[in-house]
C-alpha cells in the first residue's frame, strides 16, 4: 500500500440515494466507471494529495472529527479507490495503458456517449435532435426557402444535449438552410488537458446516424506543415465529448438536408482538440507568440485557403463554469447569474468583431474568475476568420440546483 496515496482529477458531486447525500466521482478521461462514496470517505480522500501519509491522513480526520480512523479502515477506502482505477499505482498504469494502445490501433472512434447523453438508436436519435428545433426554446424547424451561402464558421455548445440541446439547434439550423461545407474544420476544448496545445486524429467518427469520415490526406498535410506533433497525445480524442456532439449534429444536418433537397451532400471532417491556453492569463502573454500556436494557425490556414472546397469551421465551446461545483464557495444568486451574463455578453461581441486582444482581455483581467472553458477554441479561431463578422443567435444558462452550479453556452454564426 503507497504510504502516500495520490488521487487522479475525478469529478466530484452530491447525489441523493434512499434520503442519503452521498458524493459521486467520475473519471473526465473515462479510465474509471464512476464511483459513489460517502461525505466522510470523501473528505478522507479528498487528502490523497501524495504529499499526506497514512500517519497524516489519519491525523487529519481525528482532528476534524474527534475520532480514531483505523489503518484497516484507510486501507479500505484506498483498496476501492485503487480497485476502481482513481489512483495513480501500478496497476492503473497498465490498465491506463492497454486501453490507450487499444485505441491507438483503432481506425475508428467509436461514439463514447451514446445510450448515455444521446439515443443509441438512429430513429429515435433523429427524434431527440428533432425536437431540439422546437419553439419555444429552439429556433423552429429548417425551411429550405430560406436557403442562404454556407457559413463561414459556427460556434455551437458542448454541453450534454438535455441541458443545450436548442442551443445547437440555434447553430446547426443555420446549415441545414444552407447547401453546405465540403469540410468541416472543428475546434474543440481538450477537457483533458495535453501537453501539445493542439492534437488531431486521423480516426473517422462512429455516430448511430453513420460514420463521419476524415479527411486523412488534409490532416497528414497539416501534420507535415505543423512544427509539433499533432498525434502525440491522440488518446485525448477518445472520450472527448466536445467533437463528438459536432459530429452527431453534422450527420444529423447531412440528413435533413438531404430531406430539404433530395440530394445527399458528402462531407468531411478535420477534428482537433485544443488544450487549455490558461498559463497566457496567467501570464498575461499572447499565446500566439508562443511559436507552437503561431506555427500551427498559420499552417492551418494556408491550407484553408488553398483548399478549392466549400469550407466550414465548427467551435464546440461553452462560455462560463460557475457555483460550488467548480470551486466558487458563495452560492449562486440571480443577480450573479445577471452579472455573469452581462460579462459573457462583453466575450461574445467580442468574439463577433474578432477581436483578439479584446476577447483576451475580457477573460484575463480577472484571471478567467468565470472558467472559460472555450477560450483556447474560440481564441485559435479568431485568428483563422480574417474579417469575417459574427453575431450571435442564442445565450443560455444552465444551473443545476444539486450542485450549486451553472454553466452558460451560446450559439453563433460568422458569415
Amino acid at each position: 500500500m503507497d504510504d502516500h496515496p495520490r488521487l487522479r482529477p475525478v469529478e466530484a458531486f452530491p447525489i441523493q440515494q434512499e434520503g442519503k447525500t452521498l458524493v459521486c466521482l467520475r473519471d473526465p478521461q473515462h479510465f474509471a466507471k464512476p464511483l459513489v462514496v460517502s461525505p466522510i470517505a470523501y473528505y478522507i480522500l479528498s487528502h490523497f494529495d501524495g504529499q499526506h501519509s497514512l500517519v497524516d491522513i489519519q491525523a487529519v480526520y481525528c482532528q476534524r472529527f474527534g475520532d480514531l480512523l483505523f489503518s484497516e479502515d484507510l486501507k479500505k477506502i484506498i483498496d476501492l479507490l485503487d480497485n476502481h482505477f482513481y489512483l495513480y499505482s501500478e496497476r492503473f498504469f497498465e490498465h491506463q495503458g492497454r486501453i490507450i494502445e487499444e485505441f491507438r490501433r483503432s481506425p475508428i472512434r467509436p461514439p463514447a456517449h451514446a445510450g448515455s447523453v444521446y439515443k443509441e438508436d438512429p430513429v429515435e436519435l433523429s427524434t431527440q435532435l428533432a425536437g431540439y428545433f422546437q419553439p419555444p426554446k429552439g429556433p423552429g424547424q429548417p425551411n429550405q426557402d430560406q436557403a442562404s451561402h454556407t457559413p463561414k464558421a459556427i460556434v455551437a455548445p458542448h454541453i450534454d444535449f438535455h441541458r443545450g440541446g436548442p442551443c445547437y439547434a440555434w447553430a446547426y439550423k443555420e446549415l441545414v438552410e444552407t447547401p453546405g461545407a465540403d469540410l468541416y474544420i472543428l475546434l474543440g476544448t481538450s477537457h483533458c488537458g495535453g501537453e501539445s496545445p493542439f492534437t488531431a486524429t486521423l480516426k473517422d467518427f462512429v455516430t448511430p446516424l453513420g460514420t463521419v469520415e476524415t479527411d486523412k490526406e488534409f490532416v497528414r498535410e497539416l501534420k507535415e506543415k505543423y512544427a509539433g506533433d499533432l498525434f502525440l497525445e491522440e488518446h485525448l480524442h477518445r472520450t472527448e465529448h466536445s467533437l463528438e456532439f459536432q459530429a452527431v449534429f453534422l450527420k444529423y444536418v447531412a440528413h435533413r438536408q438531404a430531406g430539404l433537397s433530395g440530394r445527399n451532400k458528402p462531407f468531411k471532417i478535420v477534428p482537433i482538440l485544443v488544450s487549455s491556453f490558461h498559463a497566457m492569463v496567467q501570464g498575461r502573454t499572447l499565446r500566439e507568440n508562443d511559436s507552437r500556436i503561431g506555427n500551427f494557425l498559420n499552417a492551418l490556414r494556408e491550407l484553408v485557403e488553398k483548399d478549392k472546397r466549400r469550407v466550414c469551421f465548427v467551435a464546440g465551446v461553452d462560455l462560463s463554469h460557475v457555483g460550488m461545483q467548480f470551486g466558487d464557495r458563495e452560492p449562486i444568486t440571480p443577480d450573479f447569474l445577471k452579472w455573469v451574463e452581462e460579462e459573457d455578453q462583453r466575450l461574445i461581441e467580442r468574439l463577433a468583431s474578432l477581436d483578439a486582444p479584446g476577447f483576451f482581455h475580457e477573460i484575463a483581467k480577472d484571471q478567467d474568475r468565470r472558467r472559460i472553458c472555450g477560450f483556447s477554441p474560440l481564441y485559435s479561431l479568431i485568428h483563422l476568420l480574417d474579417g469575417k463578422q459574427g453575431r450571435c443567435l442564442k445565450y443560455s444558462q444552465a444551473f443545476t440546483p444539486e450542485t450549486g452550479s451553472a454553466v452558460t453556452f451560446t450559439s453563433m454564426i460568422f458569415e
